[in-house]
């Protein structure tokens, strides 16, 4: 497991750089480990520099590749040498709590509509800032109507005046497709899956990053809640 997903708090880490792509202007600089999350499952990537052999150098884009995770920076003369070399990873502290932050809330949003309507699974997450939102399924169709009053209340009451902590586990597949027996037709069919989990709320599989209390988010407010044949989409805003 990468250190972006077993520390939320770590932003600076030493690593060996493994292998670099050359791409016109561009490089791609992979590590034998990184704290720096690559763009995935709805959530912006990190961001930050690398420091090598006494240079700062930005990390200007993160994603998954087949090689691995992949940092992206401008291309320069000595790229080639960096091959073997030890860098420091350095990230973007605000931008990783903002969106570890955005990341959690949304399960948060989706534990409570689960709690006031069972048939409800989450099946979406988009962790951007000024456009986050959660979709979730109906297993039944109904007519439900959610009130925002009543969802800000259990807003505050979970995060403010009895807060619950958040860690990772990691099941086997067939103990998810138990426990999420909906949702678990749309991820990936591996033999080990990370989840996430709320204390007091069933986990879901998540390759995200996190806060380690939902008392981070004492900011969090539901903007819009829209219904789309069996879909539920909220809309949701935190800082």
């Amino acid at each position: 497991m990468n250190k972006y997903l077993s520390n939320t708090y770590l932003d600076v880490s030493a690593a060996t750089i493994t292998n670099i792509v050359h791409m016109d202007d561009s490089i791609a600089v992979y590590c034998d480990d990184t704290i720096f999350y690559p763009q995935s499952g709805g959530q912006p990537c990190d961001l930050g520099y690398m420091t090598i052999d006494g240079l700062d150098h930005m990390v200007d884009y993160v994603e998954i590749t087949e090689l691995g995770v992949a940092h992206l920076m401008k291309a320069n003369s000595m790229n080639k040498e960096w091959l073997g070399e030890k860098c420091i990873q350095n990230i973007n502290m605000g931008r990783r709590i903002f969106n570890a932050k955005s990341h959690t809330a949304g399960h948060l949003i989706s534990h409570i509509f689960e709690k006031m309507n069972n048939n409800l699974s989450p099946i979406k997450g988009h962790h951007h800032p000024d456009s986050s939102y959660i979709e979730l399924i109906e297993s039944e169709r109904s007519n439900d109507s959610f009130s925002l009053e009543l969802i800000s209340l259990e807003i505050q009451k979970l995060t403010k005046e009895n807060s619950r902590a958040v860690q990772s586990i990691e099941l086997n597949l067939s103990e998810v497709q138990s426990l999420r027996p909906l949702l678990s037709k749309f991820i990936p069919q591996t033999t080990k899956i990370r989840m996430v989990a709320i204390d007091g709320f069933l986990p879901v599989p998540c390759g995200g990053t996190h806060v380690s209390n939902t008392s981070e988010l004492s900011n969090l407010k539901i903007t819009r809640i829209r219904r789309k044949k069996d879909r539920i989409k909220v809309s949701y805003s935190i800082n």
